[in-house]
C-alpha cells in the first residue's frame, strides 16, 4: 500500500509481539527517518531494545506492552515557541507512522514522562525535548478505528455558513484529517479555506497536545487534497 492508502489502515495499537521487523524493511524506515530529520530540523532516533524501547519511561496515557522498536521524535525549540516542534514532530512523526503501516507494520502514538536520556539510544541535548514517541512492531492484536469529528466540525469556507460549496479537494482534505489520530480521540484542531479559494489556515484547538495533533492533521490534509489532484497553500 502507499501512504494514502496507509491512513485507512493505521490504527492505534499498543501490545506488540516479539515477532522481529525485516531487515529490507529496517533499512526503509531509517531512509525515512533520515529525510524527516533533513525536512523536519529533526533529531529523530529509530529506538530498538528488546527489553522496553520506551525506557521504562512512563506514558502520559495508555498502557503498552512489548514495545521494541519506537521513533523518538526529537527536535530543538524554535525561537517562535515550543508550539512549532510539536507540530514539526506531530507532521513527520505521522509520516514516518503511515510509512511504517505501508511497510506492514503496526504503530502507536504515546507521549513519555523522564525522557532526559535512555541508555545509548537517546540524549537529549540543552535545548531538546522529546514531544512524542511512536511505538512500532507487529500488533499481538488489530487496532481499532478511532472516533471521528464530523467534517463540519474540522472545516470551514471563509463566509459560507456551510461546506455545501466548498471545492472537491477541500472536502477530500477534510475527510483525510478525520483519520488523524490525537490524544484522547479529540482531534482539537480547525481548517479553514480563505476567501482566495486556496489557503486553508490551520488551527489548534484547546485541548491535550493539541499542537501534536495539527500537525498530524496538516500532513493527512495534505495527502487527501493531493488525492483529489491539489496541493495545499498554508
Amino acid at each position: 500500500m502507499n501512504i494514502t492508502e496507509a491512513m485507512e489502515a493505521r490504527h492505534a495499537v499498543r501490545d506488540f509481539t516479539d515477532q522481529p521487523i525485516d531487515a529490507a524493511v529496517l533499512d526503509k524506515l531509517r531512509a525515512a527517518v533520515a529525510e524527516a530529520n533533513a525536512q523536519g530540523g529533526l533529531d529523530i532516533r529509530l529506538v530498538h531494545d528488546d527489553t522496553d524501547a520506551f525506557g521504562g519511561c512512563p506514558t502520559h496515557y495508555g498502557r503498552f506492552k512489548n514495545v521494541r522498536w519506537c521513533f523518538a521524535l526529537i527536535g530543538h525549540d524554535a525561537d517562535t515557541g515550543p508550539a512549532d516542534l510539536d507540530k514539526r514532530a506531530g507532521y513527520f512523526g505521522e509520516r514516518l507512522a503511515l510509512t511504517a503501516v505501508s511497510l506492514g507494520l503496526d504503530t502507536g502514538w504515546a507521549v513519555l514522562h523522564e525522557v532526559a536520556e535512555h541508555d545509548d539510544f537517546w540524549h537529549l541535548a540543552d535545548g531538546e525535548r522529546m514531544p512524542a514517541v511512536i511505538a512500532l512492531g507487529h500488533g499481538a492484536r488489530p487496532g481499532r478505528p478511532h472516533r471521528s469529528r464530523p467534517v463540519e466540525e474540522l472545516g470551514a469556507v471563509e463566509g459560507a455558513g456551510t461546506l455545501a460549496d466548498a471545492p472537491a479537494w477541500f472536502v477530500s482534505a477534510l475527510e483525510a484529517a478525520q483519520l488523524a489520530p490525537s490524544a484522547l480521540g479529540k482531534q482539537p484542531f480547525r481548517f479553514t479555506l480563505l476567501a482566495d479559494g486556496l489557503t486553508v489556515r490551520a488551527e489548534a484547538l484547546e485541548g491535550v497536545q493539541s499542537d501534536i495533533g495539527l500537525g498530524i492533521a496538516k500532513l493527512h490534509m495534505e495527502l487527501g487534497a493531493a488525492a483529489a489532484g491539489h496541493t495545499i497553500v498554508w
